[in-house]
């Protein structure tokens, strides 16, 4: 496990629910009972639902090797529904990619995403650029939030990342946060809290983070597994 909020059992019924919503959809679309309008949504909501039971089975506590491969799919087919103002999501995949060293090729195909999009942001670019060894890439740009990643940003001008690092983490969950208080509703949606670019960013600046194997939202494990 790691998850320190809820049990085994609770993402057991998470990953089992979540996959049969997903067959039915996928039936749906098999079966032709999906409008063509519709195609696109439905295939991105069935990508939103496996990104969920990816990030359960982290929470869980699968083997990491395992949930490489599992991301790998996600990568292969994010292309197809990516939403250029789904930031959260966009942070995440490009976060996972820096952390299990996906394709640099996706990473590419990312970017021009972005560019076609015209979105302008620092946090995106800077990961996409260690992701793709670009390091030129994202300098002199914004954040598109400031208010949520400037101590992000700030940690990897500072001397003391270490700090910087669980500054940010400190203040990561919070109300407004999109997933803030899932662990409580009574509707079994709580897949766990994870800052994956906190990570990222960890990685790439190869920070020590002795000590901080259990620290809330922090995917250690995930940091040093290449």
């Amino acid at each position: 496990m790691r998850d320190q909020i809820k049990d085994v059992e609770c993402f057991n019924v998470f990953i089992d629910e979540d996959q049969a919503r997903i067959k039915r959809f996928s039936d749906k679309l098999a079966d032709g009972e999906v409008k063509p309008e519709r195609t696109l949504a439905v295939k991105g909501k069935i990508h939103d639902l496996k990104l969920g039971i990816f990030t359960a089975k982290y929470s869980r506590g699968d083997e990491l090797s395992l949930l490489e491969g599992e991301y790998t799919d996600l990568l292969k087919s994010w292309k197809e529904v990516w939403e250029p103002e789904n930031y959260n999501k966009n942070l995440t995949m490009i976060s996972l990619g820096v952390l299990f060293g996906g394709e640099t090729a996706v990473a590419k195909e990312i970017r021009e995403l972005l560019d076609g999009a015209k979105i302008s942001d620092w946090l995106l670019r800077f990961l996409l650029s260690s992701w793709i060894g670009d390091e030129a890439a994202g300098a002199g740009l914004d954040l598109l939030f400031p208010k949520e990643f400037s101590v992000l940003q700030r940690a990897v001008v500072t001397e003391n990342k270490a700090k910087c690092l669980k500054e940010y983490l400190s203040g990561w969950y919070r109300e407004g946060c999109g997933c803030y208080e899932a662990h409580k509703s009574r509707q079994n949606i709580y897949y766990g809290y994870w800052s994956f670019e906190a990570g990222a960013a960890a990685k790439i600046l190869r920070l020590d983070d002795t000590g901080m194997e259990h620290t809330l939202y922090y995917p250690y494990d995930l940091v040093h597994y290449k």
